[in-house]
């Protein structure tokens, strides 16, 4: 028997071969499609979040620099107003001090001379002889007195017209907000807000607290600041 190809066979196979091949081509297309697909898809998603995290990030920094603006905004008003209101309570008090410095030239010019027993300006001198007052008439000494009497009435009533003035400027400096600044012993020495005068060793205190205070200070309360530092005695 001779072995003769099978010409219905051949062409089959032949077919199977290409079908399986267009099959392979057709599926790896498909999966290249559906990647690409799939990269799109991702590519969108990530395209989007990235635009709505940009307009979070710029609505946030929006927020940010308006609440920045406002509150620059406010800050520069209160400055201004704390500025402008210690500028009128300085005039004020300035004018009221003015007008009070008046009254004491006034006043000083007005002074009388010093109650003397014996009269005078000056009165008997702490150099002078004992002798020499003893040896005043007892004309002279009536006279000394009845003088001496006069002068020490203009002089109460000179007295009297200083503590008036005294008294006017502390109610001017109390009026406009202006009062007595106390340092707190026992505080740390700060050189802005203490002058200090000395120093001492304190049993049970620490260096550089303030141990005693010589003089008290002033201080402003529009804004609040110091005029001037209390005097104190910081510790070793």
């Amino acid at each position: 028997m001779t072995n003769e190809p099978n010409l219905d066979e051949a062409p089959s196979s032949h077919r199977e071969v290409k079908q399986d091949e267009h099959t392979i081509g057709s599926s790896s297309i498909y999966r290249l499609c559906e990647e690409i697909i799939a990269l799109r898809e991702i590519n969108n998603r990530q395209h989007k979040m990235f635009e709505q995290t940009l307009a979070k990030t710029r609505d946030a920094v929006q927020t940010s620099f308006n609440s920045f603006a406002a509150d620059t905004q406010r800050a520069y008003q209160q400055l201004r107003q704390e500025f402008h209101g210690e500028k009128r309570i300085s005039l004020a008090l300035l004018n009221e001090l003015v007008e009070i410095a008046f009254d004491m030239q006034h006043i000083i010019a007005a002074r009388p001379s010093s109650p003397s027993p014996l009269g005078g300006e000056g009165g008997v001198r702490g150099d002078t002889d004992p002798r020499a007052a003893h040896a005043v008439s007892g004309t002279d000494q009536g006279a000394a007195h009845a003088v001496s009497g006069t002068d020490a009435d203009a002089f109460v009533r000179w007295a009297e017209a200083v503590e008036v003035q005294a008294r006017k400027v502390q109610a001017a400096l109390l009026r406009h907000g202006i009062h007595p600044y106390d340092a707190v012993i026992g505080s740390s020495y700060n050189p802005a807000l203490h002058e200090r005068v000395g120093s001492k060793r304190m049993e049970g205190m620490g260096p550089l607290l303030v141990a005693e205070q010589q003089e008290s200070g002033w201080a402003s309360q529009q804004p609040e600041f110091i005029l001037r530092r209390p005097k104190v005695i910081v510790s070793e």
